[in-house]
């Protein structure tokens, strides 16, 4: 039903538009659960019991199979139970930022469906940490959520404010209590100023500066969860080695997340004249694919630490490909705006029938590539 009828309706709309349209009707149906009893017609079940063959458990969590959210859809915590309801293993929500954020103007999302891909400028709109964490607050999920914190979107804020502004969202959050993850965004590429915390010494000093929260924290008897650092899978491998360094000599630093979305425009499919005309912004989805997997495999390298895979998964094969280079888990978004909500339940179903064809009774990192 959405290949045939709710995407092409959707796709008469502007990027912009279909978004817009798509939260606020998901925020309305978490509001009115009685209509999430119509999820069948698009195809989910209303339940959603994952094979214990593609459980597994990381960071003293328990995930029923590998397939979670990107942070970006949920931006304002407002979709957790029919995320939940669409089969994902966990939620990455956000990002969210110390003060609230209107985002770029419009038009600041386009669509590239030659390349089954986004380009995105959205500014990192949101509410705000404190307003977002109440948002989380009316929800008790049964699946493993990450909270996904970045820097306010204000080219005023830069070098120690802009520490200082990440601060205050983690803070926020070690306080409320409820992440059992927390992601750093240290690289999206959609700030005011253009800039990230990805180079080393910048992002030395944001931990340096975050570690005083955790330490101020902990004095009040608060833990902290595991923290994850998002990167972008347009960093070089020496650069990216000299993040790991860092993060192995920070205990509060845990694994990693790859990737962020990328500034990267070759390879497209799409006219390079229309790709010019929609200017900056990160692009995600099936271009990026081979960039990320790429720094999964360098990562994997240079870590132990467990790797959540993002970039261009949409299918079964894509979860493999990924998992095979190093993640431990993967997550998507613009997968969700391409194949539509049972996703999830499609990606699940075709991972059992391979590994029940290769005769392979857990999936992993390790047994990821036998299935390929």
């Amino acid at each position: 039903m959405y290949q045939t009828l709710l995407r092409p309706l959707l796709f008469s709309l502007s990027s912009d538009q279909a978004h817009e349209l798509t939260i606020k009707g998901a925020a309305w149906s978490v509001r009115h659960p009685w209509t999430q009893h119509f999820l069948p017609a698009v195809g989910v079940k209303r339940t959603f019991n994952a094979s214990t063959y593609l459980s597994t458990t990381l960071w003293g969590l328990t995930f029923a199979h590998p397939v979670g959210l990107a942070a970006g859809f949920d931006k304002e915590g407002q979709l957790v139970p029919l995320m939940e309801r669409l089969g994902f293993s966990h939620l990455d929500i956000g990002s969210m930022t110390a003060r609230p954020s209107k985002g770029n103007p419009t038009p600041r999302s386009f669509r590239l469906k030659a390349d089954a891909s986004l380009i995105n400028r959205m500014g990192l709109n949101n509410s705000g940490t404190p307003s977002v964490l109440h948002h989380l607050s009316a929800f008790s999920p049964s699946i493993p959520l990450s909270v996904n914190i970045a820097k306010t979107h204000d080219p005023t804020i830069l070098g120690e404010d802009g520490i200082l502004d990440y601060a205050a969202s983690l803070s926020h959050t070690l306080r409320w209590g409820g992440a059992d993850l927390i992601t750093l965004n240290v690289s999206c590429p959609n700030t005011a100023e253009g800039k990230t915390f990805e180079n080393p010494d910048s992002l030395s000093a944001l931990v340096q500066g975050l570690n005083k929260i955790i330490e101020h924290t902990s004095s009040d008897s608060i833990s902290t969860p595991p923290i994850l650092l998002k990167l972008s899978c347009d960093l070089e491998k020496e650069m990216l080695s000299e993040i790991v360094d860092l993060a192995h000599s920070t205990p509060w630093i845990q694994g990693f997340v790859m990737s962020n979305t990328s500034t990267r425009r070759d390879g497209l499919q799409e006219p390079s004249s229309r790709v010019t005309a929609m200017g900056k912004g990160g692009l995600s989805g099936r271009a990026i694919s081979a960039w990320s997997t790429q720094r999964i495999e360098w990562l994997a390298s240079m870590t132990s630490y467990p790797i959540i895979g993002i970039g261009g998964v949409s299918s079964a094969q894509d979860v493999l490909e990924k998992m095979a280079a190093g993640a431990a888990l993967v997550q998507l978004y613009t997968g969700l705006v391409y194949e539509g909500p049972a996703i999830v339940q499609q990606i699940v179903k075709d991972l059992e029938h391979i590994m029940r064809q290769k005769g392979v009774d857990r999936l992993s990192p390790k047994t990821a590539g036998q299935l390929l």
